[in-house]
This record gives C-alpha cells, structure tokens and sequence, in this order.
C-alpha cells in the first residue's frame, strides 16, 4: 500500500507538470500568435459604419503588409498602451530601430487597415500609439479632393459601395419620427433629434443611400429627407492642414506624398507638409532653404465609411507607412450593445449573420467554427473519460 502510495503521489505530480508545461506552452503560443501573425480587436466608435458596426470583434493579419517588429520590446503581455487610466504598460526607454518584413501584399486602394494614430501625443513611441481602424482611399502620388461629398482619386469618382453612410436631414410633418422603431427594426442608431417648429420635426441621421430611399418610402410624414452637404465656402477649423477654407464636404485637391519623390516648396504648401516634416526628423532651418524636398517615406489617406461621423485623415493628415499594423481578415464575433451602457451584459444580442465572415461578407467560416467546436468537445470529453479511468 505504502509503495500504491508513493506511486499515486508521483503521478499526480506528472500530470500536475504536464498540465503547468500546457498552460504555459498555450500562453507562450498565444503571445507569439497575438505579437507576430494576427491579433485581435474589437469596433468601439461608428466611424466605419455600415461596413462594420460597433460591437464587431476583428481578428487582424499583422503579415498581409510586413510584419512590423516591435519597437517598444519591454511591457506587459497582451496590453497595448495603457493598463489602467494612464498607467503605461510599457517601457519606453528601450527601443528597437523600425524594422518591417516582406509584404505578402501592398495596401490597396479602398482597403481597409488597422494603424497607430499618428497624433496619438501621449504615446511617443510608434507601435504604442493608439489604434485606428480606417478604409485607404488614397495612396503615395495619388491626389485627394472631395466635392459635394463625393470622393475624387486623381481625377476620377470613387467606387461606390452601398455601406458607404453620409448625413441626411429629415424633415417630418405634424408626427415625429418613429425612433424606436429605427433602431430595433432597421437598426439605424446615429439619430439625432434637433428640434420643433411650426409642428414639423427635424432630425439628422446617418444613414447609406438604401436605408435613405427605405425610409422615405415607410413613413408618409416626411416632407422631405435629403444629404446634409456643408456649404463651399463654410470652414471647419479643426480641417487638415488648417490653411484652407476646406470642409468634410469639399476638400483638396491635396497630393499624398510618395517615398522617394521631389516636392517642390512654396508658401502655399509647405504648410501641407508640416507634419512630414516633423515624422522625418528634418529642421525647419534646412527646408527654408530649399526649393525641393525628396521625401523619405511613403504615405496614405485614410477616412471612415460612416463619412459624417469620421475623425479621419480629413482631420489630422497623413499616415506614414511605418505605422501601419496589419489587415483585418474576418469577423469572429459580433455583439449588439446598449451604446450608452456597453458593459451592461443583459442587453447584448450577438449578431449571428455577421459571425465568422470576411469583412466583405461574402465569406463565412461559421461552419468550421461549429467543426472545429464540436471536435474540440469530443477531444475533452475523451480526455475526461481517459483521465477518470487512470
């Protein structure tokens, strides 16, 4: 018995090793997985609605552009910038020079990319900035403007896409709107009501040009429901670059700048690139000097599909290549929350059609997700069982 014994106690401290080396060997994976090849992260603001909605969780490929290597090598593990409030969760004394591997491919234009703010102040060091979710609408050398709300690349109208959403003003007689039936039923939430006069009701909406034409066609009190377009010559002051009488609606023309180019400087747009400046480390002293600069880096312009609830390139400027994160890939799960109270569990409705499918929906891998549940389950109820009769 005395020997059963000792031979029970050995083996519990076998299993009890093997099951410790599994957890760490699970933990040492998932960190290579979440720090090399793709990483997880989840929709908070609109800014991309309807192409993706607040509440979607995105697994992103970090190797589609380059793997970017880690800048910032010292901090704690499956954090980005901060722990809790403004506690950092790195280090930054230490870094690693910027260095990124092959592409599998080069961003494209109308791609949808994952990068670090470049005005993020409270974070100096690249891979620490936060996170940015926005579709590349312009590319280095092409040349940007926006008319009555209409995107021009070099010249020539976007493709349009019917995700794409824009203000509209609505105008209703005698009845409000049927908010709540918006919302639940046609699932618009950017609703704002702005007010009563002479009882006719008027509200802004984001809405895409089908939920538009839907809605104008469901409620008989609408006088009138058009695109909210800001005037030509109306300023928005927090417009990029803050030289121009430019708004969200009319914009540019502006060039983005291209590694490797030579842009020729005079007062009208050197205060354009300002921020090029500043991301090359070049003085301002040696560019007063010089009629031309050759830029060093590739650049990009990026803005949200949900076009008038966007803080986008529009806003704070370009994006340098080198900080670009990766492309989302797919949906892995989607969550409809209570916006005004997103941690308050018993209001979340997953959204099962968006579950498991590539950000273009035209792919679904929910059908291996259940293969590969149900295998998952088998495989731990057979260990159980092995296990038990040990």
């Amino acid at each position: 018995n005395f020997f059963k014994k000792i031979t029970i106690f050995k083996m519990k401290n076998i299993k009890k090793k093997e099951e410790n080396i599994g957890i760490l060997l699970a933990m040492i994976f998932s960190f290579i997985t979440h720090t090399y090849i793709v990483q997880p992260f989840v929709i908070p603001t609109s800014s991309m609605e309807r192409t993706l909605l607040v509440g979607d969780f995105l697994l992103v490929s970090k190797i589609h552009y380059g793997l970017r290597m880690p800048i910032s090598p010292i901090y704690i593990p499956f954090t980005h910038n901060n722990i809790i409030g403004n506690i950092k969760s790195y280090i930054s004394i230490f870094q690693w020079p910027y260095f990124r591997f092959s592409s599998i491919q080069s961003v494209q234009r109308n791609d949808i990319v994952v990068f670090n703010f470049p005005k993020d102040h409270n974070h100096k060091i690249i891979d620490r900035k936060d996170h940015y979710i926005k579709r590349c609408v312009g590319l280095p050398g092409d040349l940007i403007s926006i008319k009555k709300g209409i995107l021009f690349v070099n010249s020539k109208k976007e493709r349009s896409f019917l995700e794409k959403q824009q203000a509209y003003f609505i105008k209703t007689e005698n009845i409000p709107l049927n908010v709540e039936y918006l919302e639940k039923e046609m699932d618009v939430k950017d609703i704002e009501y702005i007010g009563e006069k002479n009882n006719e009701h008027f509200y802004q909406i984001m809405l895409n040009e089908k939920k538009a034409v839907d809605i104008k066609n469901l409620f008989e009190n609408i006088i009138f429901i058009k695109k909210y377009i800001l005037p030509i010559h109306f300023k928005e002051h927090y417009i990029f670059p803050n030289h121009f009488d430019w708004n969200r609606d009319f914009f540019g023309p502006l060039h983005i700048p291209k590694k490797g180019e030579f842009i020729k400087l005079n007062p009208k747009n050197i205060h354009i690139y300002n921020e090029i400046f500043n991301y090359e480390k070049v003085e301002k002293i040696d560019i007063v000097s010089k009629k031309y600069y050759k830029v060093k880096n590739n650049y990009y312009f990026m803005m949200g599909d949900n076009r008038h609830n966007s803080s986008d390139s529009r806003y704070w400027g370009f994006v340098p290549e080198d900080h670009i994160v990766g492309k989302p890939i797919f949906i892995w799960m989607s969550i409809d929350w209570d916006r005004k109270s997103p941690i308050n569990i018993f209001s979340w409705k997953f959204r099962w059609d968006r579950m498991m499918k590539t950000i273009d929906g035209k792919h679904s891998y929910l059908s291996l997700f259940f293969l590969f549940s149900f295998v998952y389950i088998i495989y731990f109820l057979f260990k159980s069982e092995k296990s038990s009769t040990q």
